[in-house]
């Protein structure tokens, strides 16, 4: 099998998701360390990575830094600071991935909002670059899913054909770094599986995790908990 290069990572953690009283999600407690660290930990402790680009708000930008610092996260080579919530976040990454590690040939990129990330999760993503330029985690849908207009139902979809997308997201560093600068593919895509595949680039999916939730609201904070304690008892 052919070894995989060096590998970094972009961390996504500019904090769209807040607590009903305002707080920002990512900086709320969950088991003891905040739930960007519990993200950050899994990705400083993994040996195949290399580097680590954390990307935040201007707002966080202080706070980013002296917690890189204070937690002692050696393979954090940039932090850097975007006002937007769209797709200038990853290239702002990308950005400083290429002037700190151009040497990189894969690169992932990972919600700061799904802390329950596991190193089986960065296995599965590292193992999918041996093979393919392009992957992505992801999950089949479990529920029944209808197609709605204007409040009725229209159709139901096929659910064996859909599947929920997670991250992390792997990509070859020069294929990704094109994707985000060709213009004619940057409007509003959701996501960088979105950017590749309107490029005309196949996107793999390797098996994500029903546990590695994107922590959005007050609620899903309460479900990571519990996960957590499910897993600190196995």
């Amino acid at each position: 099998m052919q070894k995989l290069e060096q590998v970094a990572a972009i961390i996504l953690a500019t904090g769209a998701a807040r607590h009903a009283r305002g707080d920002d999600l990512l900086w709320a407690p969950l088991c003891g360390r905040i739930v960007l660290a519990r993200t950050m930990d899994v990705f400083q402790s993994s040996p195949s990575i290399a580097h680590i680009i954390l990307v935040t708000s201007a707002a966080r930008l202080q706070a980013c830094r002296a917690l890189c610092k204070h937690e002692g996260w050696h393979k954090v080579s940039a932090v850097v600071a975007v006002n937007t919530q769209g797709q200038d976040r990853v290239r702002a990454g990308l950005d400083a991935l290429e002037r700190v590690a151009p040497h990189c040939r894969h690169v992932l990129i990972h919600d700061g909002a799904r802390p329950l990330v596991s190193a089986s999760l960065l296995a599965a993503a590292l193992e999918a670059a041996r093979e393919h330029q392009a992957a992505t985690a992801a999950v089949p849908v479990k529920d029944t899913i209808k197609q709605v207009e204007q409040g009725r139902i229209r159709a139901t979809l096929d659910r064996s054909r859909m599947w929920r997308l997670q991250t992390p997201q792997i990509f070859s560093l020069p294929l990704i770094r094109e994707a985000h600068h060709s213009r004619p593919v940057l409007d509003d895509a959701a996501d960088d599986a979105l950017l590749l595949t309107r490029m005309g680039q196949r996107v793999t999916v390797f098996p994500g995790s029903y546990s590695n939730i994107k922590i959005s609201t007050q609620e899903d904070l309460l479900l990571a908990e519990a996960l957590y304690q499910e897993f600190s008892t196995l």
